[in-house]
């Protein structure tokens, strides 16, 4: 339920910000806002605390927010605090991402590799992603010390693996298989 509403104030967003130009200026506030709530825990059970009034929600999101994001983004908030559904920031802003690149023909690629990649490293991967799908891509990347080695690349529902955790998997599934074939 909560997907289907946040994807409605995400397409009504869109298209109100598509007609203004204002876009990737919306796409920023929101990754800063949702940033904002990630990073600080106060900040966050402040804003989805149903005991704490909306004009209080509203006063500080408008002392924090009003001088650094766009006038179309706070009207966001203001209606999310009206509603009482300021816990769908953080999938409205994902949604909101999801429609500006569909519209901007831009993959979403996850990247995760068993140690951080320089940005050689990452311009080359974001650069072979792009001549392989002939799209825009945007990564992010992120570390995971149990794949041992290697690159797993997420876009879409593709997974490409290249690491050493997922050819060990993939040798001991084949093990797996050959001894119950033979059984």
């Amino acid at each position: 339920m909560d997907a289907r509403v946040a994807t409605r104030y995400a397409q009504s967003l869109f298209d109100v910000a598509s007609k203004q130009n204002i876009v990737s200026s919306v796409s920023d506030d929101l990754a800063s806002i949702t940033a904002a709530l990630e990073h600080d825990p106060r900040f966050k059970s402040f804003i989805n605390n149903p005991a704490m009034n909306r004009e209080s929600k509203l006063k500080l999101m408008e002392g924090v927010f009003s001088d650094r994001t766009t006038a179309l983004t706070m009207q966001l908030f203001r209606l999310l605090l009206e509603k009482r559904r300021e816990s769908l920031i953080h999938l409205v802003a994902q949604e909101f991402d999801r429609f500006r690149r569909a519209a901007s023909n831009t993959l979403f690629a996850q990247v995760v590799s068993a140690m951080p990649l320089t940005e050689a490293e990452q311009k080359a991967i974001v650069g072979k992603l792009e001549t392989s799908s002939k799209q825009k891509v945007e990564a992010t990347f992120e570390v995971d010390a149990s794949l041992m080695s290697g690159v797993k690349v997420h876009v879409g529902n593709s997974v490409m693996d290249g690491t050493v955790r997922g050819s060990l998997d993939r040798l001991r599934d084949k093990l797996l298989y050959d001894v119950l074939k033979q059984a």
